[in-house]
């Protein structure tokens, strides 16, 4: 993978294994398909007779559980199926028996989850290559809950093609038009609100339908396999991984329980711009075939509820085949609301749609701020940073859209000129495309640890993105309540500039980014959102207030960690997981000041307010 090549390069010093391609892709993986934070990486790693782990990853707040094997094979190298077998058998038997003494602390993460029932355990298998032997099909299918684990288990495979989806995102760049027919039983099992027939002008154009799972599942294998992003509109999916629910999945593999599906479930529903109906004799054969005399042919339909119960029937029955999902699901059905906006109704009810997006998700308690990020909060966002120049990658997509865009040198060149202002600030000097590029994961990391303290934006930052996560929902989405666009922006270049003076050391472990971040970030603790706004502002006032402050900091995080390790024995890997030391924070502050040539300056910032 020629990408990590510049991945090793840039962790040059981290870990000492890095050198071997085959561990530097775990960092990679962990990294970038996880979102582990680069500095905390190694513990997650347990290669070397590892009993068929190469990595774990454990979201506490979430209740998600990741073991992890990578294979870095070349091209021509098969996996065989005594690797996948091995995989995915192996780990949960020994963690079971308590036997893992690779990683003692995996180990009692597995103690003390197995028994949750709310919990998600994933087998997830990594291969550099899109090269294995045939009798690994299938493998995948099979049911890998064991008895005595009361937390769900689930199994996924990922060749070369799907690992580039996972990082790249760019599967859904391209706008299709889409068309499918949602078919059911008869017109007896649909319910047709049509505004004229009805005498009822006031209202818009809907069905109720009860439709079979498979037919809901060939749907959505119909719009990954042309490129058509079926949840677009769905702010349950936004920047997150697509949620899978246990109890849709327990309801139906349990094969006396799933015909019961259609009363546990709260259905489904869909906007499409178009709804024709289709009587039997428009019906295409093969759903005739499947007892089908009644139906409707969607147009760019979304669904904007209902993603979890989606994805969770999709996990279901991909472990059947195109005959037998219809045969072993032919009794299981579930509700699906259709509202037609056509161009028409979109002019006459203006919003509607939207609000039926957002009503529709309130039961699940998504506040109108979540409703807000998909179309507004981030985007906005992203929109004031261009104004600064400044590109906030928020869609996956959006790095190659800006690299396109702005690999003209003359439109590269407007951008820095844009930028120059907040550069000047804080004496950066930015050369390539990529350092103005500003990943929207990261950035919240960032202030996170400003907001809180380094320890968290380690332990907790990877779900700074997950929206069923509190992180997400009282932190990510309320950043704008106490920082101020161009402060978010400030924040961000001042850890990036730490970062880049980290990595160009000699030791390439000073300064701490985000133990620099940590130590400002404390001295505005206790103030009022305006306060803070106004104490920011005044930090990055000019380059002459800024650099005495900045400088003063990031020497600080080098004395706190000396003094950690004269006081306390403490290892620099093990501080950077461990919670600040107040106390001797408090040492290394004052024994620092008495020695600084700008104390006043850093006085008057951390008294300002007062």
């Amino acid at each position: 993978m020629k990408i990590l090549r510049s991945f090793k390069e840039n962790l040059e010093g981290i870990d000492t294994r890095l050198s071997k391609a085959e561990f530097a892709f775990n960092y990679w993986v962990l990294s970038r398909i996880y979102s582990l934070d680069e500095e905390i990486i190694s513990p997650n790693i347990t290669e070397y007779n590892d009993k068929s782990i190469d990595c774990f990853v454990h979201y506490e707040d979430i209740k998600e559980l990741y073991i992890i094997q990578n294979k870095y094979y070349e091209a021509n190298t098969a996996v065989s199926r005594n690797d996948v077998s091995d995989f995915l058998t192996t780990p949960l038997s020994v963690l079971q028996r308590g036997q893992y003494s690779k990683n003692p602390e995996f180990q009692r993460i597995f103690d003390r989850i197995k028994g949750d029932s709310e919990y998600k355990i994933y087998l997830h298998f990594f291969v550099t290559n899109e090269y294995h032997t045939p009798d690994i099909d299938g493998l995948f299918d099979n049911d890998y809950n064991k008895a005595g684990i009361e937390a769900t288990v689930y199994a996924k495979y990922f060749d070369l093609s799907d690992i580039r989806s996972l990082y790249y995102g760019d599967r859904f760049t391209n706008k299709v038009k889409f068309l499918t027919i949602m078919p059911t039983r008869q017109k007896a099992t649909s319910l047709d609100v049509r505004p004229e027939n009805y005498d009822m002008p006031w209202m818009i154009d809907l069905r109720y339908v009860m439709m079979n799972v498979a037919e809901l599942y060939r749907i959505y294998r119909e719009a990954l396999n042309k490129n058509y992003e079926l949840f677009e509109e769905n702010i349950r999916e936004y920047l997150g991984t697509q949620g899978i629910n246990n109890g849709i999945i327990k309801t139906l593999k349990d094969k006396s329980d799933r015909e019961n599906f259609f009363y546990y479930n709260n259905g489904v529903t869909i906007i499409c711009e178009d709804c024709e109906t289709l009587g039997i004799d428009k019906l295409p054969a093969e759903y005739k075939n499947r007892k089908y005399n009644y139906g409707f042919k969607l147009t760019n339909p979304q669904i904007v509820n209902g993603c979890q119960t989606i994805n969770s029937i999709a996990e279901v029955l991909s472990h059947y085949d195109d005959l037998a999902v219809y045969s072993e699901f032919e009794r299981v059905y579930v509700l699906v609301k259709v509202f037609v906006f056509d161009e028409a109704t979109k002019r006459t009810k203006a919003g509607l749609d939207k609000n039926i997006v957002r009503f529709t998700n309130s039961q699940n308690a998504i506040s109108d701020k979540a409703f807000a990020s998909k179309k507004n909060y981030f985007l906005d966002i992203q929109s004031e940073f261009i104004k600064r120049g400044y590109l906030l990658l928020v869609k996956p997509s959006d790095k190659t859209k800006y690299a396109s865009e702005y690999g003209d040198p003359v439109e590269f060149t407007k951008l820095q000129n844009k930028a120059k202002s907040f550069n000047d600030k804080l004496d950066i000097h930015s050369t390539k495309l990529s350092d103005y590029m500003i990943p929207l994961e990261k950035l919240l990391k960032v202030l996170l640890s400003f907001r809180e303290n380094g320890y968290i934006a380690f332990t907790r930052g990877s779900s700074v993105l997950k929206p069923n996560s509190p992180m997400y929902k009282d932190f990510s989405l309320n950043i704008e309540t106490w920082c101020s666009i161009d402060n978010m922006l400030l924040l961000y270049l001042m850890h990036d500039k730490a970062e880049k003076e980290k990595k160009t050391s000699e030791s390439k472990r000073f300064p701490i980014p985000y133990y620099v971040m940590s130590f400002i970030g404390a001295a505005c603790k206790d103030k009022t959102p305006e306060e803070l706004k106004s104490q920011l502002d005044h930090l990055f006032e000019s380059k002459n207030n800024f650099l005495p402050i900045y400088l003063f900091y990031k020497e600080l995080t080098s004395a706190y960690a000396e003094n950690l390790r004269e006081y306390n024995n403490m290892d620099y890997n093990v501080m950077i997981k461990q919670e600040m030391l107040t106390s001797i924070f408090d040492n290394c502050y004052r024994n620092s000041m008495r020695f600084y040539p700008d104390k006043e300056k850093i006085k008057a910032f951390v008294e300002y307010g007062k």
